[in-house]
């Protein structure tokens, strides 16, 4: 089920919006001759218009509140404007499928048609150091969960584009574009490494794969050592648990159906499905010690 969440004041927003644009002495009881009335009609219907789209606002991004689940999210593509819905407006259908998958080797079900990126077009990130020249990289750097991600995120495949299974949502909108795209590998944090590799190429800098995220605030006034890793609380989910094969991808930061993930402690904060806070950089320390 879809979750919405109407603003508590909406009441008294709408009231606000009455006497905005009728004047404040719509509701006194006065007498109007029949002009006055139409005028005054017309008025009110650009008030209740104007309110039905704070309610609509305040609905459409209610959904985008971490650990409330697929639905409602940005990876709910119903609830994403500019893209084409789902006639029964289902939630799963615009990744997976019960029967007759798209790509049979990309695991779960899945329902898109699979980012063509090779390692040629898409070229893994370059270590600068040669100390990490040791740490693999899979020979896919798309490798696992990435590949999925860029079936929307690649810029190529539009997002509402499904696959064979679902024929009547064959949609040709429009691809990912802006922030959301990732076209370059090698000006983004690297992926498709092997992280116990990193672990002893990089000793003393990250923590073990068997470590949760942060789940405390950070912040310069606390006393958290972010160097020795004390003073900290950690989720049950490990940074191992989110790795595939050995590799990081992309889901080994991001929950993609905003289950676990994070709630920023600063108010209208976009949610990244990030599974540790932005604030103080907690996503990051969760795994490099600074």
């Amino acid at each position: 089920m879809r979750r919405f969440a109407i603003c508590p004041n909406f009441g008294a927003l709408f009231a606000l919006m009455i006497v905005t644009v009728c004047g404040p002495r719509f509701s006194e009881p006065i007498i109007r001759s029949p002009k006055g009335e139409e005028i005054m009609m017309k008025k009110l219907a650009v008030a209740i218009a104007i309110a039905s789209i704070a309610a609509t606002a305040t609905v459409a991004f209610a959904g985008i509140t971490p650990k409330t689940g697929i639905n409602g999210s940005k990876h709910d593509i119903n609830a994403v404007a500019g893209y084409d819905d789902d006639t029964l407006k289902r939630t799963c259908v615009f990744c997976h499928t019960p029967h007759n998958v798209t790509v049979q080797d990309l695991a779960p079900l899945w329902n898109r048609a699979a980012s063509a990126k090779t390692a040629v077009d898409m070229p893994s990130y370059t270590w600068i150091s040669p100390a990490n020249a040791a740490i693999a990289f899979d020979a896919d750097p798309l490798v696992g969960p990435s590949r999925l991600c860029m079936s929307c995120h690649d810029g190529v495949v539009a997002v509402d584009s499904h696959g064979g299974a679902s024929p009547m949502l064959q949609a040709t909108g429009t691809p990912m574009s802006g922030a959301a795209m990732i076209s370059d590998l090698t000006i983004t944090h690297p992926i498709g490494f092997k992280y116990a590799d990193a672990v002893t190429e990089r000793p003393g800098e990250l923590v073990l794969p068997t470590v949760g995220f942060i789940a405390t605030g950070v912040d310069s006034a606390s006393t958290f050592d972010t160097n020795d890793r004390t003073g900290f609380t950690y989720t049950s989910k490990t940074i191992g648990d989110t790795l595939y094969g050995g590799n990081m991808t992309c889901a080994s930061c991001h929950d993609v159906h905003n289950t676990i993930n994070a709630e920023p402690d600063t108010a209208g904060a976009y949610n990244y499905f990030l599974y540790a806070k932005q604030e103080g950089s907690a996503i990051c320390l969760s795994c490099h010690i600074k």
